[in-house]
């Protein structure tokens, strides 16, 4: 892609206002010469030195919906698209739009050139727009797009909520117990060696605990800075860090809960958007079987289902109520049986989204005192074994 930087300028525009921002371009004449073509004058450019970071899901979400807003206000396509480069300022998104336009300039429909890029949308997203082009409804398929991603975008901070919390917890009750075992443990061990008294084995357990940390603390440190970066590369790699994360948490009480509840909305919410565009169930199903999605339970479910609707099964018999729930299966066959499948699954993820917010709202009110309990035992059980042997008098004297 074009080498894009970032420049922060100065100007006055013709009522002589003092006016300044941030902009795009390949250079500084490029920069110079877009701020002449809106009219300022005495302008002054500077460069930033910044790293481009990826785009944010909510930054793409507003490219879609501002788009569609443009489209819909009956402004042609390239002027939109065009519109929204120029407003851009994000390096990343800057240089795909860049690509977009180029692709789109050579004679590749907007579909196609998005496939062509692979970046920032699924492939359900593409297959939708692609449908949208060729029943002139481009805009209106790009605000359901926008819509949804927003809806799936929130769902996805409220997940982030429940599990940052117990982590930030969990964290700060770690380094508490390091810093005990560090710094004051080999106090009190150096009190009660002098007294030559056998001590108790938690008491023991903690010295020993506390020796090896002092001994091996750098090593440890190193190890497991090492180990958190071939992780964390591993995972950018391969892309199987939120699904590992799912994985876990599907296995704990309340929270495997919360992940099937987010399985089913994803999965009606995009079903509905597509079977409303229009998309055949099977084209729709396929477009699931993405390798951006984290979901591998989803993926064996739905490659199931495909298989059973080409053998000739309903596509609610195809559906695994341990997988989803049976109540969701039973609304899929009202639907397919009313002939009102999309309307059916909106309506199944507005149900599971009340239900969803229900799990987080009671996860929320149990988590705090249940850590509250877990960081008090840790950090009393540690004090336990410091304070046992003065318990037994005959060592103080």
């Amino acid at each position: 892609m074009v080498s894009i930087f970032e420049f922060h300028w100065k100007a006055k525009n013709r009522f002589q206002q003092k006016q300044s921002g941030i902009l795009l371009a390949q250079n500084h004449a490029e920069a110079e010469q877009k701020l002449l073509a809106k009219g300022y004058q005495y302008i002054h450019i500077q460069r930033n030195f910044t790293f481009s970071r990826q785009p944010k899901a909510d930054e793409v979400t507003q490219f879609l919906a501002q788009l569609a807003l443009l489209i819909n206000a009956s402004i042609p396509f390239k002027q939109a698209l065009m519109m929204q480069q120029e407003n851009c300022t994000n390096i990343k998104l800057y240089q795909w739009l860049l690509a977009l336009n180029a692709s789109i300039s050579s004679g590749y429909s907007f579909s196609a050139s998005l496939a062509k890029l692979n970046l920032y949308l699924s492939k359900q997203e593409i297959q939708l727009i692609r449908m949208g082009e060729q029943s002139g409804k481009l805009g209106v398929v790009l605000e359901n797009i926008a819509k949804t991603r927003n809806q799936a975008d929130k769902l996805a901070k409220k997940v982030r909520k429940i599990t940052f919390y117990p982590l930030i917890v969990l964290v700060i009750s770690c380094v508490l117990t390091l810093g005990l075992l560090v710094f004051i443990v080999p106090q009190f061990a150096d009190l009660y060696m002098d007294k030559a008294q056998n001590l108790p084995w938690l008491t023991s357990l903690l010295f020993s605990l506390s020796a090896f940390l002092r001994q091996n603390g750098i090593f440890l440190c190193c190890g497991s800075i090492v180990v958190m970066g071939v992780l964390l590369c591993f995972a950018k790699k391969f892309g199987n860090l939120t699904a590992c994360q799912m994985h876990l948490l599907s296995y704990i009480p309340y929270f495997n809960q919360v992940i099937r509840y987010t399985r089913i909305i994803f999965f009606t919410q995009n079903l509905a958007l597509m079977l409303s565009a229009h998309l055949h169930l099977e084209v729709a199903l396929k477009a699931f079987l993405s390798e951006k999605m984290h979901d591998r339970l989803l993926q064996e479910q739905v490659r199931l289902t495909l298989s059973l609707l080409q053998q000739g099964y309903k596509f609610s018999e195809g559906l695994n109520p341990a997988v989803f729930t049976p109540q969701m299966v039973q609304m899929i066959t009202i639907g397919e049986k009313s002939a009102n499948l999309a309307v059916m699954c909106t309506q199944i993820s507005d149900i599971y989204q009340l239900k969803l917010d229900y799990q987080i709202d009671l996860l929320s009110q149990l988590l705090e005192p249940i850590l509250m309990l877990l960081m008090g035992i840790i950090i009393g059980t540690v004090l336990i074994g410091l304070y046992l042997p003065i318990f037994d008098l005959g060592i103080l004297v």
